[in-house]
């Protein structure tokens, strides 16, 4: 068995599972290498030949991680035998030796096509290896930091310069997307599952279903599904936070019963977030009515007046003020 690969062992990362269906649907990542990574080269994809690589990519020196998704594909209608394997790295949190991993996964990818190359062609001069393309998408809280260069990990690298194994991957930054820079994408699921990594509550998930209700009202069969497990994932990360509305609106879409029935449900929440706004403001100042009224009654008492003097003066209850001064007494 090849030493560098092995059996992972089970790890569930929402994260990482929900961008992976986001990624095995083919428009959604050819939108993402053109409006995203902006590669030139991705125009020249034959699409048909695009796919995600069987082989998992693991390596002994971070075990329980793999290359999160490997594709492979060719370019010019399938006229040149090149492949590109575009190796992406999803990323919830700031990796500092994600250079260095990315190495490794490319060194085994390069020889794992070298391997099982037919051995009468892979010592001949025209013998090419793949393109291997890094890209890391991030979508942490944390700013990345992370030099995007290998270089950058040698200990004084500018002194040795060129002489220095290097390559540059490609970094996109879900956090540094808005409405506006994504408008522009040529994947509606990649639009609305972007806009995804930048929601913190079950209201401004749905506030964005609303807003892109016009795409996820067209998604095809395969997109609904991706859209409905991205859902799920969140849901289960809500924590204490009500997500029945969130059960209704999936019910919606996949009876395809959403025209103003959905629009009905998302004026329903703002409503009711509104409500619950305005009782935690009213509740609030009827807080500090009532700490007012107990500091008050504390002055009062220390310039000796009575409990019913102070209980009358301040309109509170007689136990209440009781409680003030045998506090104040301890």
């Amino acid at each position: 068995m090849d030493d560098l690969l092995f059996e992972p062992q089970d790890v569930y990362e929402p994260h990482d599972v929900r961008l992976k269906e986001l990624f095995g649907n083919k428009d959604a990542f050819v939108s993402f290498l053109k409006d995203c990574v902006k590669a030139d080269w991705a125009d020249e994809i034959d699409l048909d030949s695009l796919r995600k690589s069987e082989t998992k990519f693991i390596l002994q020196d971070f075990r329980k991680k793999e290359a999160d998704i490997v594709y492979e594909a060719t370019i010019n209608n399938g006229s040149q035998r090149v492949f590109f394997y575009i190796h992406l790295e999803l990323q919830s949190g700031v990796d500092y030796r994600m250079p260095y991993r990315m190495l490794l996964y490319m060194v085994e990818i390069l020889r794992h096509h070298y391997n099982n190359a037919d051995v009468n062609e892979r010592d001949l001069k025209d013998f090419k290896f793949p393109a291997v393309i890094p890209i890391v998408f991030y979508s942490g809280s944390q700013q990345w930091t992370v030099p995007t260069s290998l270089r950058e990990m040698f200990d004084d690298y500018e002194r040795f310069g060129n002489s220095l194994v290097n390559f540059n991957y490609a970094l996109v930054n879900a956090k540094g997307y808005d409405h506006d820079s994504v408008k522009g994408f040529q994947s509606r699921l990649l639009r609305v599952l972007m806009m995804f990594e930048n929601s913190g509550s079950v209201t401004e998930l749905i506030d964005l279903i609303h807003k892109y209700e016009a795409d996820i009202k067209n998604f095809t069969e395969e997109e609904l599904r991706i859209f409905n497990a991205a859902l799920d994932i969140l849901k289960s990360l809500a924590g204490n936070e009500d997500t029945s509305r969130l059960d209704e609106i999936q019910r919606l879409l996949n009876e395809r019963e959403v025209d103003g029935m959905l629009s009905n449900l998302v004026a329903n929440e703002k409503i009711r977030a509104e409500q619950l706004r305005q009782e935690g403001i009213e509740q609030g100042i009827e807080r500090g009515i009532v700490l007012q009224k107990a500091e008050t009654a504390k002055a009062f008492l220390m310039m000796g007046l009575t409990v019913e003097q102070v209980a009358k003066g301040v309109y509170l209850p007689i136990n209440e003020v009781e409680d003030i001064k045998r506090n104040l007494s301890q």
